[in-house]
This record gives C-alpha cells, sequence and structure tokens, in this order.
C-alpha cells in the first residue's frame, strides 16, 4: 500500500504538468505566432512618391525594422489622392503584419474630411507608433512689421480680409490650419493655394503673402532670413530646439497643431504582433543616429506607445473636423 501510494503521488505531478502545458498552448496561440514571427519580408507602405520626410523617415525606420526583425522590410511608394490609395491598398491587406503603413496625419484625421474614400480612418487602422512629429510654425512677411501673434491679430483685425495667407494647396495642413487659426483669432483673412511650398516660401519673403503656417522642415531653413519673421510654434509645449519662440497657444489657448508620421497597420493585428512591432519601432527610433537624422530634418523624433497614439489620434480628429468646417471646405464624411 505504501508503495502504491508512492507511485501514485510520482505520477500525478507528471500528468498535471502535461495538463499545464497543453492548457498554456491552446490559451496562448498568440504566444506562439509572436515567436515565429516574422517568416517573410514586409511591406511598408509610404502614402506618397519617393523623396521627400515621409519617405525618408520611412527608410530609416525600415532599416531599423530589418536590422532588429530579421526579415527584410521593403520601403512601397503608392502616392494619389493625398495618400488615400495607399491606406485604401493597406486596409484591403491581410491583418498578419506583413503589410505596414507608415501615414501621415493627412490620411486619418485630414483627407477623410475633405475628400469621399473608402475606408473608415477610426476602424480600418491599428495604430502602432507616431516615429515623429512636425510643428507647425506662424511665419509672417517683415514687410507686416508685427513681431508677436498677439501684434499680428491687432493687425489682421484692423485690416479685414487685407492679410493673405499661403498654403500648399486647398485641404492641405497648412490651409487648414491658416483657417482654424482665423477662427479662433476672430480675424477675416485671405487664402492663397500653390501647387507646392517652393513658390509660397519665395512670395512669403518677397510680401506677396503675408503669412504661412506650415511646417518646421519648410520654414526653419529661411528662418535666418531677415525677410520673414516666426511668431509661434503650435505645439503643445514650446519646442526645445527653439525655447525663444513662444506657442500659438499662449494667445490662443489650446490651438495646437502638428503633424505626425506613424507606424499603423490594419485592424485586427494580432496583439502580439502589434507589440512586437511597438516595441521595435520605439527601439529605433531611440537610436542616436536616428535622433541626428530626424532632427536635420526638423522631425521631433517620438516613439510613442500604440495607447498614446490612438488617443492623439481620437483628440485630433475633433480639431480638423473643425478646421475643415472654419476652411469652408464640404466634408468627405
Amino acid at each position: 500500500m505504501m508503495e502504491q501510494d508512492r507511485t501514485a503521488g510520482w505520477r500525478w505531478p507528471r500528468s498535471a504538468a502535461l495538463a499545464l502545458a497543453l492548457i498554456a498552448i491552446v490559451a496562448s496561440p498568440h504566444s506562439l505566432l509572436a515567436q515565429d514571427w516574422p517568416k517573410s519580408s514586409i511591406s511598408l507602405i509610404v502614402p506618397y512618391n519617393a523623396g521627400g520626410n515621409t519617405d525618408t523617415m520611412a527608410r530609416l525606420l525600415a532599416g531599423s525594422l530589418t536590422q532588429s526583425l530579421g526579415q527584410s522590410v521593403i520601403v512601397e511608394n503608392k502616392g494619389g489622392a493625398g495618400g488615400a490609395l495607399a491606406a485604401e491598398f493597406v486596409t484591403r491587406a491581410p491583418k498578419d503584419g506583413y503589410t505596414l503603413f507608415f501615414a501621415t496625419t493627412a490620411q486619418t484625421s485630414v483627407t477623410p474630411f475633405v475628400q469621399a474614400v473608402r475606408y473608415d480612418p477610426q476602424k480600418d487602422f491599428s495604430p502602432i507608433s507616431i516615429y515623429g512629429t512636425g510643428p507647425n510654425i506662424l511665419a509672417v512677411s517683415s514687410k507686416l512689421r508685427v513681431t508677436t501673434v498677439e501684434d499680428f491679430i491687432k493687425y489682421a483685425k484692423a485690416n479685414p480680409g487685407v492679410v493673405k495667407y499661403g498654403s500648399g494647396g486647398n485641404g492641405t495642413i497648412g490651409h487648414l490650419a491658416g483657417a482654424l487659426f482665423g477662427q479662433r483669432a476672430g480675424i477675416e483673412i485671405t487664402h492663397v493655394p500653390y501647387r507646392g511650398g517652393s513658390q509660397m516660401i519665395t512670395d512669403l519673403m518677397a510680401g506677396h503673402i503675408d503669412m504661412y503656417f506650415g511646417n518646421a522642415s519648410e520654414i526653419l531653413p529661411m528662418a535666418s532670413s531677415d525677410t520673414i519673421r516666426l511668431l509661434g510654434i503650435s505645439t503643445q509645449k514650446r519646442s526645445p530646439n527653439l525655447p525663444n519662440l513662444p506657442t500659438v497657444g499662449e494667445t490662443l489657448p489650446g490651438l495646437v497643431v502638428e503633424a505626425w508620421n506613424g507606424l499603423l497597420a490594419p485592424a485586427g493585428l494580432p496583439a502580439p504582433v502589434l507589440q512586437l512591432l511597438e516595441r521595435e519601432a520605439i527601439k529605433g527610433v531611440r537610436d542616436p543616429a536616428v535622433i541626428e537624422k530626424l532632427q536635420n530634418l526638423g522631425i521631433v523624433p517620438r516613439g510613442s506607445t500604440a495607447a498614446e497614439f490612438a488617443l492623439i489620434l481620437e483628440q485630433e480628429r475633433s480639431v480638423y473636423r473643425d478646421a475643415v468646417t472654419a476652411a469652408g471646405i464640404a466634408s468627405g464624411r
């Protein structure tokens, strides 16, 4: 009897261990997926043609992920329709992590409000991480002889409809930011759309237009010129790189317009794969060499969590919805 008890006592732990192992396998299929992924190359879809900041950042991220994941991450440029074509392509891709989207603010929070698109930015994507942000800067022609945002608003109120502001085209972030600024400030300013940024900057420097609410990477190279003056930055807090430049929000509380570039996937991406990509994207953007390259582009390295990214998307949609209304654009949604 004593021997029989010892045998039973010896067999039970073996059976229990086996049972627990089987339960763990059945209950955690995603854990096995995370260990086994990726098995092949990954496509990183960019919503614009090659060249420019978005493409450059995407290639930096692709290089980091290739190294950390052990599989090639291949950049594919799919420009057109303000990035909507690329966004639609990604939403139709399998939800397995092998097709990713290096998106901008435009595809999730601007384009769907200004044109009809065949995707739902709130339901069709899994946010992973914001890679970097590009603050907008309010710049004016030096011919205006104003030195602060408050001075500018006073001038515009005294000269309704006279002040002209430029943008890269109707429905662009520059257009919407300028319109929102005008609405919040209670001023009447006239929009002048351009087909690109270079001619607009030239016209701002020459005084043919008075104001541009544009990306820091476009404006800062001209900051040393005495033909334009920087009045404010559109971030929540002052930039460490420009500590003497006040935020626009210091004059118009709550006015924050900040463009981002970030990594998304089709909605429904398995959580372990999302978590792996989130971790590696954050690690990549914290590489000192990458930080230096981004800062040279006028980009602030970010590396947000997926949860932070989702919250930012939710908050900024209401901002751009208001901006579309202020710009007098018929909503696409």
